[in-house]
């Protein structure tokens, strides 16, 4: 079977990043495409070893890694050069703001684990994934309980004892922490709060696992229009997709309608 260091090094050669370092999170993918093949499990391999896998793969001989502003992680064979790029920005989002699929795959207690797919830029149950994926710490109930109790103990000693009691005494401590806080006008408050924890450790997970965070990870999703998402979709379609669809003949009489005006 295949080893870890050489597998690495397969990748990376097949990335070509002995000329140009790549992305921690394109390496881990093409890695976990050549293990399947060779019948080297990267998940598994990481969970034994207990070590992130920047610092797996670090620890390869011929392996150099680099950090750069914005928390990149590029890694290359020695000798390889650094990419040019213009420096992003380490400021992820306004205050108060997570998209849906990355809020949910950081507080969801789930029996199936949430995984990121990197190409769809995608956070998913696993069961749901199409594509490579890496997986995301799984959530539990102590850990939002604790969340919760630090914010509670960074209230003024005369609001904290009917969120502490809805912690410590609730058989449903969650549901009953956020009726308290509602009640006691401690909602927002307690959002924001949660709101930075969570971009806290979404960071460092991503930096965990080699992957730059994305800006988007941090701005609500905004609703677009059938007629904006096909505009957005056409410098994806090749001429051949474009001349198998079908489109109305009452939408070319109009189209004509107005050409001829």
């Amino acid at each position: 079977m295949i080893e870890w260091a050489e597998l690495v090094v397969a990748a990376l050669r097949e990335l070509d990043a002995g000329r140009e370092m790549v992305p921690g999170a394109k390496l881990r993918q093409r890695m976990e495409v050549l293990g399947a093949k060779a019948g080297f499990d990267v998940g598994a391999h990481l969970a034994e070893s207990a070590e992130p896998f920047v610092l797996s793969v670090s620890r390869v001989s011929e392996v150099v890694v680099a950090r750069r502003p914005g928390s990149d992680v590029l890694v290359g064979i020695t000798g390889a050069s650094v990419p040019v790029s213009v420096p992003r920005s380490t400021h992820y989002g306004p205050p108060g703001t997570l998209r849906k699929d990355v809020f949910l795959a950081f507080t969801r207690v789930a029996p199936v684990p949430f995984v990121y797919m990197p190409d769809a830029d995608v956070f998913t149950p696993q069961d749901r994934a199409t594509e490579p994926t890496i997986e995301v710490e799984r959530v539990s109930l102590d850990g939002l309980i604790e969340d919760r109790m630090a914010f509670v103990n960074s209230l003024p000693e005369e609001d904290r004892s009917p969120l502490r009691d809805a912690l410590e005494r609730s058989p449903n401590p969650l549901t009953t922490f956020r009726e308290e806080a509602a009640a006691h006008g401690l909602l927002g408050q307690w959002a924001s709060r949660q709101t930075e924890m969570i971009k806290a450790r979404v960071v460092s997970w991503a930096q965990a696992h080699g992957i730059s965070p994305r800006e988007t990870w941090f701005q609500q999703r905004t609703e677009i229009s059938a007629h904006q998402a096909l505009e957005r979709l056409l410098p994806y379609i090749t001429p051949d997709e474009i001349r198998a669809m079908s489109v109305p003949f009452r939408a070319v009489e109009a189209f004509l309608r107005d050409e001829s005006r």
